[in-house]
């Protein structure tokens, strides 16, 4: 009799464990899932405000290359959603039988999808008050205008190691940038932060959501 009045409370806390677990589940597929709503329109103001979205990438990258190898980079000059890279390097070839310098375009936004990923996370977090999102969205693009920057100026390096021509090399040689480091920095900007570092943003200035609705549930069940 003892041991039925013992196993039924413990019944009781396994199926209530069980319950939170499920519930945890629920909400964080909700949550993606409402994420994933929000990533259209995101999507579209990210483009249609692209302009003034990649203009502090451009100063801030502007001003960071010129004074990296102020002898070879004049600077960065926007054209709508793209940046021009003027350079002090003479090009290989003539242009109207005169010696021209090295000018190429970069497309930031490759590395800016970032935005309308925060913006869906953001918006999809419940119990989160308005002025709270416009925070949470203005801390996260200061941070996304840092890794686009990243990503620029990595570009432009590459570009300068790779493609340019052996002037523009030689500068990235007298810099002492081996190429594998280049290459690899690059990869990261291209490829891993635009992604990564939107979703751990959202993470750190949610934990008490996390940690309410998610994370406690589930350490519940393993106690």
């Amino acid at each position: 009799m003892s041991k039925q009045h013992q196993s039924q409370p413990a019944r009781q806390t396994a199926a209530t464990s069980e319950q939170q677990q499920l519930d945890a589940r629920r909400a964080a597929r909700e949550l993606f899932l409402l994420a994933a709503l929000w990533l259209p329109l995101g999507f579209f103001l990210w483009f249609y405000f692209a302009d003034l979205l990649v203009w502090p990438v451009g100063q801030l990258g502007s001003w960071l290359l010129s004074a990296l190898m102020p002898e070879a980079i004049d600077g960065l000059q926007q054209v709508r959603h793209s940046f021009d890279v003027y350079t002090l390097i003479p090009a290989e070839r003539l242009v109207d039988g005169r010696v021209a310098l090295l000018t190429w375009s970069i497309n930031p936004m490759i590395y800016g999808y970032g935005v309308p990923l925060l913006f869906g996370l953001v918006m999809a977090t419940p119990r989160l008050q308005v002025w709270l999102r416009a925070v949470q969205m203005l801390i996260g693009y200061a941070v996304l205008v840092l890794v686009q920057t990243w990503g620029i100026s990595w570009e432009v390096l590459k570009d300068m190691a790779l493609k340019m021509g052996p002037l523009a090399s030689r500068e990235i040689t007298e810099l002492g940038l081996p190429e594998n480091l280049i290459a690899l920095c690059y990869q990261l900007g291209y490829l891993i932060m635009p992604a990564v570092v939107p979703l751990m943003l959202w993470i750190l200035m949610n934990r008490k959501f996390l940690d309410q609705y998610i994370a406690r549930p589930k350490a519940a069940t393993r106690a």
